[in-house]
Formats: C-alpha cells, sequence, structure tokens
C-alpha cells in the first residue's frame, strides 16, 4: 500500500510530518477494525529508534475510540494489533528556484513503513507504507531537521550548475547593457 499526500502549508519540522504519517496508519488499523471492538490489545514493535511514536500512536488509537489493553484480561478473549516500524526517512529531490532572484525549495519525501498484524482481519501481515510529498525552502532544512533523530535528517542535493551560472550571468549582463546604454544615450 501507498499513500501520498501533498500540503503546501505552513511548513512543519520533519518529526511533525512524521507525527501525521503514524496517524495516517492508525487511521488505516482502526477503518479496518470493526466498529463494535472498542477494546485492543496493543504491541509495537518500534525498535529503539522509532519508539518516540508510541505515545503519539496510542493517543491516535484512544481519539479512534478505542481503550488500549497492555496485558489482556483472563476471563476475555481481546482482539490484537501488533505494529511493526520497520524504517522511516527523509529524502530531497531537485533543488529549483521561485522565480529568477526568488528563494531556493526542494521537495521533501517523508516516508514510513512496516507492517501490522490484527486479529480482526483473516488476511494475515499487511505491508504498509505511507509517504507525504511537499516542498520547502532550502535555507529553512536545518530547522526541520532534528539532531537527536538521525531519520529526520536528508542529504540535501547540490545546487544545479546552470541555475547557480544564469543569475550572476544575468545580473552581469543587465549591468553591462545599463551601463553601455547610459554612455550611449549620454553622447549623442
Amino acid at each position: 500500500m501507498l499513500f501520498s499526500v501533498k500540503g503546501n502549508c505552513q511548513t512543519r519540522t520533519n518529526l511533525e510530518v512524521f507525527y501525521s504519517l503514524t496517524d495516517s496508519l492508525v487511521d488505516q488499523i482502526n477503518f479496518e477494525i470493526p466498529s463494535n471492538e472498542k477494546r485492543i490489545l496493543l504491541t509495537l514493535n518500534l525498535g529503539q529508534n522509532y519508539s518516540l511514536f508510541s505515545n503519539n500512536i496510542k493517543e491516535r488509537f484512544r481519539k479512534g475510540g478505542k481503550k488500549i489493553l497492555e496485558q489482556p484480561p483472563d476471563d476475555l478473549n481481546i482482539s490484537q494489533v501488533d505494529i511493526v516500524m520497520e524504517g522511516a526517512g527523509i529524502e530531497y529531490g531537485e533543488m529549483f528556484k521561485d522565480g529568477w532572484f526568488g528563494s531556493q525549495y526542494i521537495q521533501r519525501y517523508s516516508t514510513i513503513f512496516g507492517n501490522y498484524l490484527h486479529t480482526f482481519s483473516g488476511e494475515g501481515k499487511r505491508e504498509f507504507e505511507f509517504t507525504q510529498l511537499d516542498t520547502v525552502k532550502v535555507e529553512d532544512i536545518k530547522y526541520l531537521e532534528n539532531d537527536s533523530f538521525p531519520f529526520t535528517k536528508g542529504t540535501i542535493p547540490p545546487e544545479p550548475f546552470i541555475s547557480g551560472l544564469a543569475e550572476p550571468l544575468i545580473a552581469i549582463g543587465t549591468a553591462a547593457v545599463v551601463v553601455v546604454l547610459f554612455f550611449t544615450i549620454r553622447s549623442k
């Protein structure tokens, strides 16, 4: 499964984007759970790198009307949900400018992936991948990434040679034409 969302609102940090992607995952699982099931036994296998999503995932299930049980009661048969987060990351696309002398922008691809299993369905283990694509200013990237969480950082590609060369050439060419025109018109 691949879900893609495109947004151009106020720029969110990379970590905030990952929280919204985990919300999308929980919303999908909640959609698959029968509405009369109000309690679930939730097991999260997020690993050390992604354990910060644990509280967000639990809270999203609660907002979806589910009571989370950490340990099954002996006398009840409670349905189970098991989520495994295999990876998360940021990739940056090509850099581009907003007009000739505008700010530099870059496409940001944020992705989480893994699998989940729940006892509400006979389908077995299901793979998931949630991706969000948006555009951010290159100068803002240092504020969007979080040094404490390496998966929130991506490699920024170099500025395209042509656009890096074109702006100074246009500025120098325009200045030269203005100077030549000024002296040509003045001498007549």
